[in-house]
């Protein structure tokens, strides 16, 4: 059963990331820009130090949160469905052509 509710949020995930992250989607286009300073939290999260912008790509967040996931014992992280939500969304952003692109000048 557990196999089965992560499959099915596997590709919510991955179908929730592609409409969120596309860069052209009207989701997308919609999210407030959030930015304070050198940081921006939305659309995406960038840091700019000396003339660089540090970007982490949301397959990157979430793998961070998917290891984390692995510890926790409680929670919204030690679910099945929260896992494989995950991991969707980890495939999806793979997809990407500048996913390997972690920082660039301005």
């Amino acid at each position: 059963m557990q196999i089965i509710l992560a499959t099915i949020s596997a590709v919510m995930g991955y179908l929730a990331s592609h409409i969120v992250s596309y860069p052209k989607s009207k989701v997308n286009l919609k999210l407030p820009k959030i930015k304070l300073k050198y940081i921006e939290v939305l659309p995406s999260l960038r840091i700019i130090i000396r003339g660089r912008i540090i970007h982490f790509h949301h397959w990157f967040n979430f793998t961070v949160l998917l290891c984390i996931s692995i510890f926790v014992t409680s929670g919204i992280l030690d679910s099945w469905i929260t896992r494989g939500f995950l991991l969707g969304g980890i495939a999806q952003g793979l997809r990407f052509s500048d996913r390997n692109i972690f920082q660039k000048k301005i």
